[in-house]
């Protein structure tokens, strides 16, 4: 019989380790800035941007030569 000489070893230990240990890393740094991020902008922001947003889809919509669809039922 062959034989068998124990597996890949302490390198392929202290790689897959490395890798782990850098996968935590990666999702801790990502939840901090992910709990950075505003969620709910104030409500001054969030009323200008809505009807800024509306403005946008009105005027791309006249340009596109279509009728604007809010209002139909």
């Amino acid at each position: 019989m062959a034989d068998f000489s124990g597996g890949p070893g302490f390198a392929a230990f202290v790689a897959t380790f490395l890798m782990v240990a850098g996968a935590v890393v990666l999702m801790l740094s990502l939840s901090r800035h992910l709990r950075k991020v505003r969620t709910h902008p104030p409500e001054g922001e969030a009323t200008t941007a809505s009807a800024a947003g509306a403005g946008e889809t009105a005027a791309s919509t006249e340009a596109a030569g279509e009728e604007p669809t809010a209002g139909k039922a």
